[in-house]
């Protein structure tokens, strides 16, 4: 013998399953909300690292035009300081040298800062 569901009856399922659904629903935005932090977090550390390998380029490429500067600056004192009587064709090829290295250093240092806050700007 079957039992007819009586319209009580079948509300109270659909109540139930409204319920459930309900609960589900909160379940599956909680997951969503979790994910969208995860994303997120993984997004600031990635930033986080592309800015720690820019740091680490600009340092070394800061450090080499720094050597290169610091050579060129020890050479031409050298040979100001022995030779004083350097001509001043080749005391301008000195010089000349030595405000290129420098130059170069300062451009470096202008995009290093350039790019730090051009990439800040970004996120």
């Amino acid at each position: 013998m079957t039992k007819e569901m009586t319209t009580e009856d079948r509300i109270a399922k659909l109540e139930g399953q409204i319920t459930r659904l309900q609960s589900r629903q909160s379940d599956l935005y909680g997951q969503l909300r979790k994910a969208e932090l995860e994303v997120w977090q993984g997004r600031i550390d990635d930033l986080e690292v592309q800015m720690h390998l820019a740091a680490l380029d600009a340092n070394d490429r800061l450090t080499a035009l720094a050597d290169q500067l610091r050579s060129r600056w020890a050479t031409t004192r050298l040979q100001m300081e022995t030779a004083p009587s350097t001509t001043t064709e080749v005391v301008d090829r000195l010089r000349l040298g030595v405000e290129n290295a420098y130059d170069e250093m300062r451009r470096a240092l202008l995009e290093s800062r350039q790019k730090v806050t051009h990439r800040g700007g970004l996120s």
